[in-house]
């Protein structure tokens, strides 16, 4: 499986995802500095970052899509590795789209400190949404580790996969918590607020769901 066209194409996945770990990691860096920080200016700051990272995996997975055109792989195997470099890619593309989302709601924020003075248990809501930021980091990492071994220790490749689910659920969990947590606190935020932070949740939630998905084509491969 594994010559010299195969290796190419996997050494592109392999950077390409750890570019897309790198977008998800400056995006915790921005939830943080929103939810905890509150620091509107900085989260700008590293907004750039997330979209300047994005468009670093852009042109990446570009060039592993030209790198399995000129034949590496069978062509089903072909078309699982075509599918994983799309994926991968949808998980900066929507990592890039909540960060717009979080961007443009600087009111929300202003609205979410009035409301905390009221009611601390707004504090949970900003709290989640960081732990969520972290479960993403580590389901990309996760994911990202597993292609590293994956021409080494097929094995060991697919247990790091099938960890990406488990960060998921977790992830999922949290989610659920907050969406909950968010309709039984709506006395004390204005109806655009709870809808823009329910957008947020789900988002960031995304991010994690998108990983599971590209894990799972790494299991295909591995299965193949």
């Amino acid at each position: 499986m594994w010559g010299k066209k195969e290796k190419r194409a996997l050494a592109a996945v392999q950077q390409h995802s750890e570019s897309v770990l790198g977008v998800v990691k400056k995006f915790e860096e921005l939830l943080s500095a929103v939810f905890s920080e509150f620091d509107f200016q900085k989260a700008e700051s590293l907004g750039r970052a997330v979209s300047e990272l994005e468009s670093l995996a852009d042109e990446q997975v570009r060039n592993f899509n030209k790198v399995l055109s000129q034949g590496a792989f069978l062509p089903a195997y072909r078309g699982d590795f075509a599918r994983l470099g799309d994926q991968l890619d949808k998980v900066a593309d929507i990592t890039e789209e909540v960060t717009r989302t979080i961007l443009m709601r600087e009111k929300m924020l202003r609205a979410i400190k009035r409301a905390e003075r009221r009611e601390r248990r707004i504090k949970e809501i900003r709290e989640g949404l960081i732990k969520m930021g972290e479960l993403a980091v580590k389901s990309v990492d996760a994911l990202n580790s597993s292609l590293k071994i994956l021409a080494v220790n097929i094995d060991l490749a697919e247990i790091r996969a099938s960890e990406v689910g488990r960060i998921e659920h977790e992830s999922d969990l949290i989610e659920q918590d907050l969406l909950v947590g968010l309709y039984e606190l709506e006395k004390f935020l204005d109806p655009v607020t709870i809808v823009q932070l329910d957008n947020v949740i789900h988002g960031v939630g995304d991010i994690s769901d998108n990983a599971e998905d590209a894990s799972h084509l790494v299991s295909i491969i591995v299965y193949g």
